[in-house]
């Protein structure tokens, strides 16, 4: 009987945490390793940041797009962009991409991948950086 729980609880955390993985429809939380594997892994994605300008210039990721979760008219920004593609979004601390990535996906973007750490710790895991 013990067997059995074990592995029945076994299946239910295997099957639990490949879907963590999976985008579509979901804001996906990552942390620095995932984000590397995720941009290794997929060349169209598109890393979004969400910092102000000022912290985008004093460095970001390779091929970033800036726009600031804290402008007033970041809804606005973030409607030009199309719903469809695949996006990484990260900030400073994870705090402003996890708020931005709700905003995201209230706009009807379904492709959504949250770094849940901050640039510091994304650049300490080998992520490129200009």
């Amino acid at each position: 009987m013990s067997n059995l729980i074990n592995v029945i609880s076994f299946l239910l955390l295997f099957g639990f945490s490949s879907c963590q993985q999976e985008t579509g429809s979901a804001n996906v939380n990552l942390n620095a390793i995932e984000v590397k594997q995720v941009l290794d892994s997929n060349q169209d994605i598109v890393v979004l940041d969400v910092r102000t300008p000022g912290e985008f210039q004093e460095g970001h990721l390779d091929g970033a797009v800036n726009i600031d979760y804290t402008s007033p008219d970041f809804e606005q920004e973030i409607a030009k962009l199309d719903t469809a593609a695949t996006y990484l979004v990260y900030c400073k601390s994870g705090n402003r991409s996890d708020r931005a990535t709700s905003v995201m996906m209230n706009n009807n973007f379904n492709n959504l991948y949250n770094a849940t750490v901050g640039f510091d710790a994304l650049k300490s895991a080998g992520i490129q950086t200009k």
